[in-house]
């Protein structure tokens, strides 16, 4: 069943990024938080892994992170 989450943390939006979840920014009115959506079927299961200590390789990882982070600094930049 598909499911929608709306969610803050960045590692867990770098892993499920990396488990091949849409990520997509939200900009929350005049708000200085920046969330982001993700759809898709399974999300609690996939939540609940990473809360279990998956193991994953590391570049991978290291490569969605950046990538969230990235889109966090340039919608931040954007909103100045």
């Amino acid at each position: 069943m598909e499911q929608t989450k709306e969610l803050t943390d960045s590692l867990l939006l770098s892993y499920l990024d990396y488990r091949g979840f849409p990520v997509t920014p939200k900009i929350n009115g005049n708000s200085k938080q920046i969330s982001f959506v993700v759809i898709g079927n399974d999300l609690d299961d996939a939540i609940k892994g990473f809360y279990s200590n998956p193991k994953i390789p590391i570049l991978h990882f290291c490569n969605s992170y950046r990538k969230i982070r990235s889109m966090i600094f340039n919608l931040k930049g954007a909103r100045k």
